[in-house]
């Protein structure tokens, strides 16, 4: 691979929140939420190849692994944000990132996340290219949750006392031919409303754990109380597909 251009350690992406984004109470939906952190990672990625447009010029992507988050507040409808993104590090096939969402002045969310480098072709665990490690610039410190790698989730016990059936839409499918990550945290926000527990989470934590195919009708999310929130889980016939917990 040729060098690669040098590139700033922080992208900060500015945006004005859509209606599209907004739920009934005009505050910006949980998957949305996550919609403009996924676009800040891709947009820097991209700027050394290593974002989505890896996947037609190497055939390789990244996949996210785990998120740890705490929302503030959500953002409400015509509001101005400021995204901001940087890499805190890159082992092996392990990328780490951290996000921070702002409004003005005010800090509103934050934000780590691990993602895992995989081939396409093979759907197997592959190490980041040295070009991309080596031009990557990372922050040290400032990092939301240092230990996400470490973070230890459960499903729900069985059996769980709310279990709501969503269904998987066309539009969940992205380039990676599976359900993009942010439609399992509209999944999620639909089985808190429909079990009438809080909608918005202030502390999110979600390990994926296998893609859902993109020919499935539907997807079962479980909920249960556990520790002063509640642990869910995503899964279909048998399998597990995420699992967390929200409070």
């Amino acid at each position: 691979m040729p060098a690669l251009p040098t590139i700033a350690d922080t992208l900060n992406l500015e945006l004005t929140v859509s209606y599209w984004d907004v739920d009934c109470d005009g505050l910006m939906l949980l998957p949305a939420v996550f919609k403009v952190l996924q676009e800040a990672a891709i947009k820097h990625a991209d700027q050394l190849d290593a974002g989505a447009r890896a996947m037609v010029t190497r055939g390789e992507t990244w996949v996210l692994n785990r998120l740890a988050a705490q929302i503030r507040r959500y953002p409400r409808y015509e509001e101005h944000v400021r995204v901001e993104t940087w890499s805190s590090g890159i082992r092996g096939f392990k990328g780490f990132r951290d996000y921070r969402i702002h409004s003005g002045a005010e800090l509103i969310a934050s934000a780590s996340s691990l993602w895992l480098y995989v081939a396409l072709q093979t759907r197997s665990l592959i190490r980041v290219p040295d070009a991309v490690v080596d031009a990557f610039p990372s922050r040290a410190g400032a990092v939301f949750h240092p230990e996400l790698d470490k973070l230890k989730l459960a499903p729900p016990d069985p059996p769980a006392p709310h279990r709501t059936a969503v269904s998987v839409r066309h539009s969940d499918i992205d380039g990676n031919r599976h359900v993009n990550n942010t439609a399992y945290l509209d999944y999620l926000q639909t089985a808190l409303a429909r079990a009438g527990l809080p909608p918005r989470p202030a502390q999110l934590a979600i390990q994926f754990l296998k893609e859902i195919p993109p020919e499935s009708a539907a997807v079962d999310v479980c909920l249960a109380p556990r520790d002063g929130g509640t642990a869910f889980s995503v899964g279909a016939g048998g399998e597990l597909f995420a699992q967390g917990r929200v409070s």
